[in-house]
């Protein structure tokens, strides 16, 4: 589940381990320890952590009927369908491997993988800016509230609570 507090919106590397240039990552999708939990079964694995605009990319992972909350982008989001079929509760589309989204800022809705879906989804989602999770998808209040730098800690969090070394979350950052 997002993570409803922050108060740190450091990246909290010194100057010197500060590096904006290019970079690659590899994400290992059959390694189980590196999905990172979000809510009741969807996992991401970290691409990036846009800690100028808070903005971050992830892979993420829904299994068959899982769900995310409602939620409000205040930037756009683009995103790749990699395996799996998944909507928006809001619209009457469905993804399928393949399909690419973009989505303007501005709207509210919630991510549903279909009960068919015929295996987890896979989704590439590059979001810029942050998500505000609401209470309710029609005049909606605030429930939680997610960016890159909430996003970062959640990882930075979950990889020291599994064992993994976090600092390779440092490489991440942008």
């Amino acid at each position: 589940m997002p993570i409803t507090t922050f108060s740190n919106v450091d990246d909290g590397l010194e100057p010197n381990q500060r590096q904006r240039g290019h970079f690659i990552t590899n994400i290992d999708v059959d390694d189980k320890r590196l999905w990172v939990p979000y809510a009741e079964g969807v996992w991401f694995q970290p691409c990036c952590f846009n800690l100028t605009s808070g903005g971050f990319t992830v892979l993420l992972k829904g299994l068959p009927s899982a769900k995310l909350g409602v939620h409000y982008h205040v930037g756009t989001v683009r995103g790749y369908t990699i395996q799996g079929h998944w909507r928006y509760l809001e619209h009457d589309w469905v993804a399928k491997p393949g399909t690419f989204i973009y989505e303007p800022a501005g709207e509210a809705h919630t991510l549903v993988v279909t009960d068919d879906s015929p295996e987890p989804a896979l989704i590439m989602f590059m979001v810029e800016g942050g998500l505000i999770y609401l209470d309710k998808p029609a005049n909606g209040s605030l429930a939680a509230y997610e960016d890159g730098f909430s996003a970062l800690e959640l990882c930075r969090k979950y990889y020291r609570d599994a064992g993994l070394d976090a600092r390779r979350l440092d490489a991440l950052i942008r």
